[in-house]
């Protein structure tokens, strides 16, 4: 998807009246998740995941999942528990998609925000 589509995209999801987490998938993707990223949330939505087990489903190298589970723990998207074993090890959930939404309307507030104090400075220059 080029970023200005994004638009049109989120207004056919809502035209369409689709799931609420391909409107979500969209958003994700217009605030610069990338692809697997959204891909591992909507996988760990169905089921809790250890880092080796989502390595499978998505045949993906380990450091690549930590990388990108890093970002969606850093923003709120998902929730690690210690699983006990033969040794200890993280297992992955993500977080249920309205709470998911909350986070991402803090974010576009965020960047609304931004944008109206740049505008409001632009303009008093003016």
């Amino acid at each position: 998807m080029v970023k200005r589509e994004y638009i049109a995209d989120i207004e056919k999801v809502l035209k369409e009246r689709k799931k609420p987490i391909e409107l979500l998938n969209v958003i994700l993707g217009f605030l610069d998740f990338k692809s697997v990223e959204i891909k591992i949330y909507n996988l760990l939505l169905k089921t809790s995941l250890t880092i080796k087990q989502i390595e499978k489903q998505l045949n993906l190298s380990e450091r690549t999942i930590r990388k990108y589970i890093k970002r969606l723990d850093q923003e709120g998207f998902i929730i690690k528990k210690v699983k006990e074993g033969k040794r200890l090890k993280y297992l992955y959930t993500a977080t249920p998609v309205q709470k998911a939404w909350e986070k991402v309307k803090d974010k576009i507030q965020r960047i609304l925000d931004e944008i109206t104090k740049v505008l409001e400075t632009k303009h008093a220059l003016f």
